[in-house]
């Protein structure tokens, strides 16, 4: 696993650097864009989105509070904390002589963070494409599963892996590409609804592509 992640980050790394070292020098060579005069208070912006999915066999609760920093008019950075309860209704499974002898529950809490970039394509004239913006991520996570893995466990995901009891700890880090749209509600604040692509699927994802995720930011 540590492989993977190792491979996906390195595949990322170099894309976001670019992302934002382009954006930097443009904010260098271009004075209009610049807000080198707006006091460092008057940068910051907090806001964050709340999420809540049910289906026929799992559940999911999230709050994820925001703080960003508008480096230029179009290009701002930021970091969240994340906290999710994921709940799968009959994850696990015992067989007994090839048949189900019991199922039970994935419950977990599952905390984290992230740091963000965004770019706005402002300035184009076009009022559309002047609400767009594209997004980058890296959102590592964790939580402690009740059952560990193991190969001669008795216990059964979906995926035929198996496990036995006792607590084990389980990392991952998620790396979002994507783009979204915001609907200023004022001058400082607006929604925004982005679509993103974790670029790292690992066992305990708990997130399927794509990502639509709805929010709000607020300037201070």
């Amino acid at each position: 696993m540590l492989i993977i992640y190792r491979k996906c980050f390195l595949k990322f790394l170099p894309l976001a650097l670019l992302f934002l070292m382009g954006s930097y020098k443009y904010a260098q060579n271009n004075k209009s864009n610049s807000l080198k005069n707006k006091p460092f208070k008057e940068r910051l912006f907090v806001g964050g989105s709340l999420g809540f999915s049910v289906g026929s066999y799992s559940a999911m609760i999230e709050v994820a509070p925001i703080l960003g920093f508008a480096v230029t008019k179009k290009f701002v950075v930021g970091v969240g904390l994340t906290y999710k309860y994921y709940m799968y209704r009959d994850y696990y499974a015992t067989i007994d002589n090839g048949s189900i002898s019991g199922l039970y529950d994935l419950k977990s809490n599952i905390y984290g963070g992230s740091f963000w970039m965004r770019y706005f394509l402002t300035g184009i004239g076009i009022p559309v494409i002047e609400n767009i913006f594209l997004h980058a991520e890296v959102e590592p996570l964790m939580f402690t599963n009740k059952y560990r893995f193991d190969p001669g466990g008795e216990f059964y995901d979906p995926y035929g892996n198996r496990y036995a009891q006792g607590n084990e700890q389980i990392t991952f880090t998620s790396f979002f590409l994507g783009g979204g749209f915001r609907q200023m509600l004022g001058q400082t604040s607006y929604m925004y609804l982005e679509v993103l692509w974790n670029f790292n699927e690992v066992l305990y994802t708990p997130y399927s592509n794509p990502r639509i995720r709805i929010g709000i930011a607020a300037g201070l």
